[in-house]
């Protein structure tokens, strides 16, 4: 119970900060999204973080990006390879954009970082492509798009920012 009201806590935490800062990361904590969302991993540890790589003009993006976070998590979900299940491990990087028009272009999406393993890394790549069109991006927001980066960990537990020698002006870290 303890740890439970302790994600939330942070989760919180985390969506009061990230209004008012320009880019950085976003991690949506399992107990924070009803499994009716989407089905999770019996035997698997996974997690994804989702980060915001674009100045967001100091617009309140957190109700936007929990919508992205859920429908990339339930596609992600849906085609977890079985050797996740056996305890394959591995962590890649997944950047894409989302227009104005909520739309995200397959031609932008690209594999930053690769797990090694060909089946991860396309499960996570699919995740993304799968992706129905979002409401459009806030009115006030003046860019033609916004540009964020997920990243994908198969039964490795995320890492703390400082630990993958990056800054961000927001981190946190969450198993999912």
């Amino acid at each position: 119970m303890f740890i439970l009201t302790a994600n939330r806590l942070l989760l919180v935490a985390t969506l009061v900060s990230a209004s008012s800062l320009t880019a950085g990361t976003v991690i949506f904590p399992n107990s924070d999204v009803s499994q009716s969302e989407g089905p999770t991993p019996k035997h698997a540890q996974t997690g994804c973080g989702l980060e915001v790589l674009t100045d967001t003009e100091d617009i309140d993006f957190n109700t936007y990006l929990r919508t992205v976070y859920i429908s990339v998590r339930q596609n992600w979900y849906a085609v977890m390879p079985p050797s996740v299940e056996t305890g394959q491990q591995g962590v890649n990087k997944v950047e894409f954009r989302i227009m104005q028009d909520g739309t995200s272009p397959k031609d932008f999406l690209k594999m930053t970082d690769h797990s090694g393993k060909e089946d991860l890394d396309r499960a996570s790549l699919t995740a993304i492509r799968a992706l129905e069109p979002f409401s459009h991006l806030p009115e006030k927001f003046s860019q033609p798009f916004i540009v964020l980066r997920i990243t994908f960990y198969y039964n490795n537990p995320p890492r703390k920012s400082s630990d993958q020698g990056r800054t961000s002006t927001k981190s946190t870290s969450t198993p999912d």
